[in-house]
């Protein structure tokens, strides 16, 4: 199996930056840390796990909202006070959809769509931690991510504040086949968190990435994808190496080459439901 060091960042495609950019700097509380020709790269500041988006134009594909990313904040009221702070700036920043709150698998959340068409949820697990189990459970998952809370003072005038970018969400077939996949190929913690929804994590950190079972559901392009960091370049070759020799009879659907990006190297694959995922050396 691979040994990945981290999950380290995940990828997401937009129509336009111009449009989703400050969407997630003035709803979510990311940061930028870097920016080339048709991406950006975003940090939350309590979170290690790097978002980079990347702008599709008018060939950006329509997202379903099980494709979606997460941000938690630390009380209900919070995500009472984010729907109607989102909804009073729906127009100014062209959001198609905001679902009202809802108690949803432990969690108190609200959802909505950025102009880009990409999913998001603002979720709170407040309740659900007043029990100890639930702070263990999955992985700890549900346990804050952070280890102080991120200053109201840095976020102010919303009446919330996204503690950190926790989760993002994948579509699966069958989630027999799926966590043999991520566990014994990708080398990740994978915790079944009902019937047809496991987590996978890194057992290092807490994000993490819901995979769900679909009847049907879209393949997207690269620009949507999680990456594993490993520990050198030549950890990345030896895992291409691994891949070609074995990879179809473990359920890689398509492998790419290796790739330099500039401080290290690369290649993306495809796992059994084709959701695409990068294998990196520490950049």
């Amino acid at each position: 199996m691979l040994k990945p060091i981290a999950l380290s960042q995940t990828h997401m495609e937009c129509s336009h930056l111009k449009d989703t950019v400050p969407v997630l700097t003035d709803f979510l509380a990311f940061e930028k840390v870097a920016e080339r020709p048709g991406e950006v790269t975003l940090k939350h500041p309590n979170t290690d796990w790097l978002l980079t988006v990347h702008e599709g134009g008018s060939d950006a594909s329509e997202k379903q909202m099980h494709n979606h990313y997460g941000v938690r904040v630390l009380t209900t009221q919070e995500v009472d006070a984010a729907y109607d702070y989102l909804s009073a700036h729906k127009e100014k920043y062209h959001l198609p959809q905001i679902g009202r709150p809802l108690n949803n698998h432990g969690s108190y959340s609200l959802y909505f769509l950025e102009p880009g068409s990409n999913g998001w949820e603002i979720e709170c697990y407040a309740d659900a931690l007043r029990k100890e189990i639930w702070k263990t459970k999955y992985g700890g998952v549900w346990a804050p991510h952070w280890e102080r809370p991120f200053s109201a003072e840095r976020f102010p005038g919303r009446g919330y504040v996204p503690q950190g970018f926790t989760h993002g969400t994948l579509a699966i077939g069958d989630h027999r086949i799926s966590r043999d996949f991520y566990a014994n190929v990708l080398g990740l913690e994978v915790h079944q968190a009902n019937p047809h929804v496991v987590y996978i994590k890194h057992p290092k950190t807490k994000c993490y990435v819901v995979c769900a079972e679909r009847k049907e559901w879209k393949v997207f392009s690269d620009n949507f994808r999680f990456t594993l960091a490993v520990e050198s370049q030549e950890a990345v070759s030896e895992a291409h190496r691994w891949l070609s020799q074995s990879g179809k009879e473990l359920g890689v659907s398509d492998l790419g080459p290796i790739r330099q990006n500039g401080t290290g190297a690369f290649f993306l694959l495809r796992d059994p439901d084709r959701n695409c995922w990068e294998v990196t050396s520490p950049h």
